[in-house]
């Protein structure tokens, strides 16, 4: 398994890991209809409009991607850098891929003290960023699907982004 700078040719392979992460990850806490109707084309487009002028890491394992990350300066403040997604298939977690691709956001955000991720605070994903020192600093109630749901910030520093 290895990370590498995603490609334009991998905007297909980042869609499909992009909607199977969310339905493994969200199934119970999102209505199923919600993840049922996430369009694998739609996704497409929008990964190939991103890879465009974003940088994003894969994880790769054989020629298969598996995971992907994004990040870069803050949507809401630039004194900040933030992780804009960060997705591992099931099948492929435990095996330090989810680690390695945050190392290379966090290489990346360097110029920052700290990055921001916003995460629903039912994915068990929340331990992961508290690993790396993240800290809780604000929640939020956001919709998906018709229902309310709590959205974490974590605030986590970037010098110190080594488990």
């Amino acid at each position: 398994m290895r990370i590498r700078e995603a490609r334009l040719e991998d905007a297909s392979a980042i869609a499909r890991v992009h909607i199977d992460a969310w339905r493994e990850t969200y199934q119970g806490i999102i209505p199923d209809l919600y993840l049922a109707q996430l369009s694998h084309v739609k996704r497409t487009q929008q990964w190939e409009q991103t890879l465009v002028n974003q940088r994003v890491y894969v994880a790769v394992s054989g020629e298969e991607v598996v995971g992907f990350a994004q990040g870069g300066a803050n949507r809401s403040d630039a004194r900040e850098g933030e992780l804009y997604a960060i997705y591992v298939l099931q099948a492929s977690q435990g095996q330090g891929l989810g680690k390695a691709l945050f190392q290379r956001i966090a290489e990346d955000l360097a110029e920052y003290e700290t990055m921001q991720v916003s995460v629903l605070r039912d994915n068990p994903a929340c331990q992961f960023y508290e690993r790396f020192g993240g800290q809780v600093f604000e929640e939020s109630m956001i919709e998906r699907g018709g229902v309310e749901l709590v959205q974490r910030v974590y605030r986590i520093p970037v010098k110190r982004s080594s488990v």
